[in-house]
């Protein structure tokens, strides 16, 4: 049923599977207009009768408990570049439906620990790890990925990692789910999941 299209473990993995375009119609017609948002990310979530029917529609949440709360797009300005981080500690992976990618120049680069081991850490009130005045220019990525329109992505949150929206005049929107316990769940073992499917 899972089509895997490319396998960059334990980075991320490209993926697509029978109704992936009915995932991304829904959540597009329940997106906002984005015009009107003022910040060049943003984070929204769905309300759960929403967020209901998308997990519904996704063929992972039959094997593993996604969380109903956590359903939500991170919506990219053109322009936009979000420093290196890793997702909180509950957080160890993602799955990732990119809802509209309508340029090849927005890049996510991952980075390795001993390479921002200098950098502090601003927790974020424990919803991510930041590095505080990360400069891009001063490090090597260890993968880079630029996502396609209308795929899925098992994306390792887990490690530090960037988007860089700067060389797009497009807008980015990433639809995101994650499991109600992944905090005890990580990319491997959704990883083992998606060749079984």
């Amino acid at each position: 049923m899972i089509e895997i299209i490319e396998d960059c473990s334990p980075f991320y993995i490209r993926f697509r599977h029978p109704g992936i375009d009915d995932i991304i119609a829904l959540y597009s017609s329940f997106l906002p207009n984005t015009d009107s948002l003022k910040n060049s990310f943003s984070h929204l979530m769905l309300p759960s009768n929403q967020a209901k029917q998308i997990l519904d529609l996704c063929p992972l949440s039959q094997h593993v408990l996604l969380n109903q709360n956590r359903v939500s797009g991170f919506v990219s300005k053109p322009g936009l570049y979000y420093r290196a981080h890793k997702d909180g500690l509950d957080h160890r992976f993602s799955i990732n439906y990119t809802a509209r990618v309508l340029d090849n120049k927005c890049i996510t680069s991952w980075y390795s620990d001993q390479d921002l081991k200098d950098y502090a850490i601003d927790n974020l009130g424990g919803y991510s790890r930041e590095c505080i005045d990360f400069d891009k220019s001063k490090h090597i990525p260890i993968k880079q990925m630029i996502a396609n329109q209308s795929e899925g992505i098992l994306f390792n949150t887990d490690i530090f990692h960037d988007w860089d929206n700067t060389k797009s005049s497009n807008e980015r929107v990433v639809l995101t789910l994650r499991a109600t316990d992944s905090g005890n769940i990580y990319f491997d073992d959704i990883k083992q999941l998606l060749y079984k499917i």
